[in-house]
């Protein structure tokens, strides 16, 4: 066991030291504290470290609101206060921005959510005695949870109980608004839906949805303000959410994604005679021919990977009058954004929605531009 002072926190939430010349990763630090942790993993230029003890406190330091804090693998973030956890979001997107993307930008604005109970959507697992949990930190085994303080309602009522959780699976999603609660296995055939700034949007507990009706409803106006148009282009596009705010702005609306299920429902959302639906890979659209512009518009919200290089230089040939990209991972948005700008695209602004308060994740928005 070793003494160390965290330097910073970096991308997936740890805090930095160094120790003999390595850098050291531990969780459930904050930056300025002085700690004790043991190495668990070693390499040559690095080394993972266990918190044993916190010598020297962040005053950013708060009692977590939920006792499984550091065990449950949910919310690495809960022992910070939530005023610095979104200054450090901040902070790890300005840095991804700039060693990632070699971009500089200094004012980066974050919309906050409601710190517990916004949780709309969770994985959730069962262990050999039958019990409900989540995956624990760094280990696979499962955490038996009895409450979830970040969730809805909803989702609290399977660890209670007082939800049947579906039969014969150890792992499912479920989704709830707060008045509902759905799960996958159970409630596959049932037809979802939330309203989303007025707007009712369909779907399934099967479909990738947002985990933060809250924060969607702050996001999708800023996504699509300013947006309009002849051909505006959805792509990951989901069940449609962005093509459904789109559609009236635009005199043709394209969505293209991969889900068979998803596409349905994006039918049902966005709907319009002008309106074309691609059920296949945005990689696969593009090759096939069909990705023929000019585009006013187009809207990106790839998953963790980001864009894949030939769907970047597809859109750095196909110079959209105006892009909006929809990211969840600030060092994939980074690495795409610097390919695009080398492309010709101008990056107007950027922008940070809270999704996932308690972790170090973040929601991010760029919205762009062709060069003259």
């Amino acid at each position: 066991m070793s003494e160390y002072t965290i330097a910073k926190l970096v991308a997936g939430g740890d805090g930095l030291a160094f120790h003999d010349g390595k850098a050291v990763f531990i969780p459930g630090v904050l930056p300025g504290e002085r700690v004790e942790a043991r190495v668990t993993w070693r390499r040559k230029d690095f080394e993972r470290a266990t918190l044993v003890r916190v010598t020297v406190p962040s005053p950013e330091r708060v009692t977590p609101a939920c006792p499984l804090a550091g065990d449950c693998g949910g919310c690495d973030w809960m022992h910070i206060s939530y005023a610095e956890q979104l200054r450090q979001k901040v902070s790890l997107v300005r840095e991804a921005l700039r060693r990632t993307g070699g971009i500089e930008r200094e004012a980066i604005e974050i919309v906050p959510s409601p710190p517990l109970g916004s949780r709309n959507r969770a994985q959730l697992h069962r262990d050999g005695a039958g019990r409900l949990g989540y995956m624990a930190a760094g280990a696979h085994r499962i955490v038996p949870v009895k409450g979830c303080p970040i969730a809805v309602p909803g989702i609290g009522s399977f660890f209670a109980g007082h939800e049947p959780a579906p039969a014969g699976l150890d792992r499912f999603t479920v989704f709830s608004d707060g008045s509902w609660a759905a799960a996958e296995g159970r409630d596959d055939d049932r037809d979802l839906s939330v309203v989303v700034c007025a707007k009712r949007i369909e779907f399934s507990v099967g479909c990738f949805f947002q985990s933060n009706l809250a924060a969607l409803s702050q996001l999708v106006p800023w996504a699509v303000e300013g947006l309009s148009g002849g051909t505006a282009a959805d792509l990951y596009s989901g069940v449609g959410l962005f093509a459904s705010f789109l559609l009236p702005r635009f005199s043709r609306m394209i969505c293209v994604e991969s889900s068979a299920m998803s596409i349905g429902y994006a039918r049902r959302n966005v709907g319009g005679q002008e309106s074309e639906f691609h059920p296949m890979s945005v990689e696969h659209w593009i090759a096939s021919g069909a990705a023929r512009g000019p585009f006013d518009a187009v809207v990106v919200d790839p998953p963790r990977i980001g864009l894949s290089p030939e769907v970047r230089a597809w859109l750095g040939s196909a110079k959209p009058a105006r892009l909006t990209y929809v990211s969840c991972n600030p060092v994939t948005l980074a690495r795409d954004l610097a390919d695009l700008i080398r492309a010709g695209m101008i990056l107007d602004d950027l922008r940070l929605f809270d999704f996932y308060p308690q972790t170090s994740h973040v929601e991010a928005v760029a919205r762009m531009r062709a060069s003259p």
